[in-house]
């Protein structure tokens, strides 16, 4: 099976956990925390063209579509395009939901005014080309938020490991259960991403440089903002960063 197809396996396996996840956001403080995240970074008050790269389940593309937003949300796997439907419809909103690869988009130039994602990248089999193609759709002083984290760095280095491991032992205690498991397949997916073998952000903002992007700003960590306790104790030695990146 080659990377392309362990891709589609793994988030059309996943789609239903993923789902769950998001009802449970859709109804939480992350919500309205995240929904206000955006539209500051986005710096626009009236409503935008936003095109949500792997939408997933949906959890972007009802939020914003809640603000007033124009929302296409595109995911690689149908089975996450029908979760994002189904929990779209029933929060009362509705999308432009398409299975669309995010590398190579469907749309015309300069057709958005915002474009989000949020534990995508690390996906991404070429992110260079999906970089470029993000920006061709982009208009001028448009913006990109790019939310995500090393979360897999720890298969090819040994210090985020040790600092994995302590995560791990620090969630049993705390909580007194077991962290969220990882299969062997899931690992072996991991594994053979490209994007989990280098540091990021540092290697975003060097490759968007290069792509002439003038703006780049990033935070290292908005994990204490979007996190509840569980997930501050298990992500802690691989902190969620934010890229705000303008056209």
């Amino acid at each position: 099976m080659n990377s392309e197809e362990k891709l589609i396996k793994n988030w059309t396996d996943s789609s239903n956990n993923y789902s769950n996840i998001v009802k449970a956001e859709l109804n939480s403080f992350k919500k309205q925390v995240w929904r206000d995240i955006i539209l500051k970074k986005a710096g626009k008050t009236s409503a935008m063209d936003i095109l949500d790269v792997g939408t997933g389940p949906g959890f972007f593309a009802i939020i914003m579509s809640q603000a007033g937003n124009r929302v296409t949300a595109i995911d690689c796997t149908e089975a996450m395009i029908q979760e994002a439907k189904a929990n779209a419809e029933n929060e009362g909103v509705r999308a432009d939901f398409r299975v669309s690869d995010g590398q190579n988009l469907e749309f015309e130039d300069e057709s958005f005014d915002l474009i989000i994602s949020r534990n995508v990248t690390w996906t991404l089999l070429d992110a260079q080309k999906a970089y470029r193609e993000w920006k061709r759709v982009l208009r001028p002083q448009g913006k990109i938020l790019i939310f995500d984290a090393n979360w897999n760095i720890r298969f090819f280095n040994e210090d985020y490991l040790r600092k994995f491991e302590e995560d791990q032992e620090d969630y049993r205690r705390v909580f007194g259960e077991e962290p969220p498991p990882y299969t062997d397949e899931m690992i072996d997916y991991r594994k053979s991403m490209p994007m989990c073998q280098r540091i990021r952000p540092q290697w975003d903002f060097n490759a968007l440089v290069e792509l002439g992007f003038k703006k780049i700003y990033y935070e290292m960590d908005i994990g204490r903002r979007v996190y509840d306790e569980r997930q501050k104790i298990i992500h802690r030695s691989t902190p969620m960063f934010m890229l705000v990146v303008e056209k």
